[in-house]
């Protein structure tokens, strides 16, 4: 016996204004790669998701960088350099996006549009 198929009668998306990593999509995916977090698509993919775990544990990285160990804090730094706001912008940037999103999701869906 074989499963039905069905689709979704309604879909409805609505994105937040964001003002956060414009025009830095690699960089920004450089960032969540570097704190651990993985992500659907490629790193150049305008559109992804990640998983609310992962997406709060990179939270928790940026604002516990002075004591990770030398190699974690090392890639992140390297991350960070080819972003233009500071960590603190970045971690509240992330923690606007992680209390906008949908709270019925495991996962943030993001879009650079």
């Amino acid at each position: 016996m074989g499963y039905r198929l069905h689709v979704a009668t309604k879909y409805d998306v609505n994105y937040s204004i964001g003002d956060a990593f414009n025009h830095k999509c690699e960089e920004f995916h450089d960032l969540l790669t570097a704190c651990g977090a993985s992500f659907t698509g490629d790193s150049y993919d305008d559109e992804f998701e990640v998983g609310r775990d992962e997406w709060n544990a990179a939270i928790e990285k940026l604002k516990n960088l002075a004591s990770l160990d030398d190699i974690e804090r090392d890639r992140i730094q390297t991350a960070l350099k080819w972003m233009d706001d500071s960590v603190e912008e970045i971690v509240s940037a992330m923690e606007a996006f992680e209390h906008t999103a949908d709270p019925n999701n495991d996962y943030l869906h993001l879009a650079y549009f």
